[in-house]
C-alpha cells in the first residue's frame, strides 16, 4: 500500500491538528496524477452529530496552510465532506425497512454490551482487591510478578501469597476471555441483522454505498474528525466503509485521523467508560475497521491512564495483548507507513507512548521508531 496514515490522540481543536499535519497535507503519495495534483480532501465529520456540516473552520484552517477551496455550483469540490450521518439519515427515511433493522441491530449491541459491563465490573472488583491483598502482604508485589508464571517466592505468608496470585490471574483471565466473547458476539449480531435484511443488496443502500465510495476513492486526503465514536462507527460500519477505505490507501491516499476517529481505524475499539456506576475502567466497545493493525491506540493517554503506575500499565499491556498499547495525547502523532511497515513518532511537542506487559512506559520522540506488538 502506498498509503499513510497520521493518529492523533486529542488535539486541542481540529485547526491545530490540521496545522501540524499540513507537511503531510501539502503532499500527495497518490498513485494518480491528477488526483494527486487535486489535493482533493474529504471530511468525515459524522462524530459531529446534527453539527456534520459546520465544517466551516476546517475549510478556513486548509485555506489558510494552502489548500484552496473550489467553488462549483455551490459546492466545494476540493473540500468536500463525506455527509456520512446524512446519507445514513437520508436512506433511513426513504427505507424504513432498514431503518427498523438498523434500530434492532443497535439495540441487539447495546445489550450485549450491557451484560459484558456488568459482568466485567464483578472481576475489576477481584482484581483490584486480589492485588490490594497482596500488596498488603508485601508492598513490593506489582503485577507482572504475580502474574508470572511462578508464584512469588519469599516474603512472609507464602500459601497467601501464592492464592492471591491465582486469584489475579483468574480475574485477568476472564476479562480477557469476556473481551473475546463480545468481539466475536457483536461481528455474529451485525452478520445476522445484514442477512436478515438483505441490507446489501437493497437497492437504497447500494446506491448511497456507491456515491459514499466514490467520494473516498476521489480524495487524495481523508481527515476522519472526532466526536460521538458510536455515530462514526456505526455508520462507517453500516455502509461497510472499510473495503473503499482500504482501497484508497492502497492507491496512495493518506488519512489523518484525531481522537474516535483514530480509534475506529483499529482492530478493537477500547474506550474508557468515563460514566460508569462502578469504578471506570477501559473496556472493549467494538470491532473497528482493522486498519491499524498491531497497535492499540489509547487517546487523551494523560487524562485517562495512570501513566506513572507500573501495575496499571502492565494490566493494559496483558488485558489488550492482541496489539501494542500506545498511549497518544493532545500532540502526539503517530506516523504509519503501510509499505513497507513502519511506525514513527511525529511531531516536537510530545512523545508517543508505549506500555509494556512489564509495566513500563517507553516515550517515542520525534522520528524514533516505534515497535509493533
Amino acid at each position: 500500500m502506498r498509503g499513510t496514515l497520521l493518529l492523533n490522540g486529542n488535539a486541542e481543536s481540529e485547526e491545530h491538528l490540521i496545522q501540524a499535519a499540513a507537511p503531510l497535507l501539502l503532499g500527495s503519495r497518490h498513485a494518480d496524477p491528477a488526483l494527486a495534483a487535486s489535493r482533493t480532501v474529504l471530511l468525515v465529520t459524522a462524530g459531529w452529530a446534527e453539527h456534520e456540516h459546520d465544517e466551516g473552520h476546517i475549510k478556513r484552517a486548509l485555506n489558510r496552510i494552502g489548500l484552496s477551496s473550489a467553488w462549483d455550483a455551490g459546492y466545494d469540490r476540493a473540500l468536500v465532506n463525506l455527509s456520512l450521518l446524512a446519507e445514513l439519515n437520508d436512506l433511513c427515511r426513504r427505507a424504513p425497512e432498514l431503518s427498523d433493522a438498523w434500530g434492532e441491530l443497535r439495540d441487539a449491541e447495546q445489550t450485549a454490551r450491557r451484560f459484558y459491563l456488568e459482568h466485567n465490573a464483578h472481576l475489576l472488583t477481584l482484581f483490584r482487591r486480589a492485588l490490594h491483598d497482596a500488596k498488603q502482604l508485601d508492598p513490593d508485589l506489582t503485577v507482572p510478578r504475580l502474574l508470572s508464571r511462578e508464584s512469588p517466592t519469599g516474603g512472609p505468608r507464602p500459601l497467601a501469597r501464592h492464592a492471591l496470585a491465582q486469584q489475579l490471574r483468574q480475574a485477568l483471565s476472564t476479562l480477557e476471555a469476556n473481551d473475546d466473547h463480545l468481539f466475536q458476539l457483536l461481528a455474529e449480531i451485525e452478520r445476522r441483522a445484514f442477512d436478515a435484511a438483505g441490507a446489501v443488496y437493497h437497492p437504497g443502500w447500494r446506491a448511497t454505498r456507491e456515491r459514499l465510495e466514490q467520494r473516498i476513492l476521489d480524495a487524495n486526503t481523508i481527515l476522519l474528525f472526532g466526536g460521538r465514536l458510536d455515530l462514526l462507527l456505526d455508520a462507517l460500519r453500516f455502509f461497510r466503509l472499510r473495503e473503499p477505505l482500504a482501497e484508497a490507501l492502497r492507491r496512495g491516499a493518506q488519512i489523518v485521523a484525531m481522537s474516535a476517529g483514530a480509534m475506529s481505524l483499529c482492530e478493537r475499539v477500547i474506550v474508557y467508560d468515563d460514566f460508569a456506576e462502578t469504578p471506570r475502567d477501559f473496556q472493549l466497545y467494538d470491532r473497528g475497521l482493522g486498519l491499524v493493525r498491531d497497535l492499540q491506540l489509547f487517546p487523551h493517554c494523560m487524562e485517562r491512564i495512570q501513566t506513572d503506575d507500573p501495575d496499571n500499565l502492565a494490566y493494559l499491556a496483558r488485558r489488550f495483548r492482541h496489539q501494542a498499547c500506545i498511549g497518544l495525547n493532545q500532540r502526539s502523532f503517530l506516523f504509519l507507513e503501510l509499505t513497507p511497515r513502519r511506525a514513527t513518532s511525529w511531531g516536537n511537542d510530545d512523545a508517543v507512548y508505549r506500555f509494556g506487559p512489564d509495566g513500563t512506559k517507553h516515550a517515542y520522540r520525534a522520528g524514533e521508531a516505534i515497535p509493533f506488538g
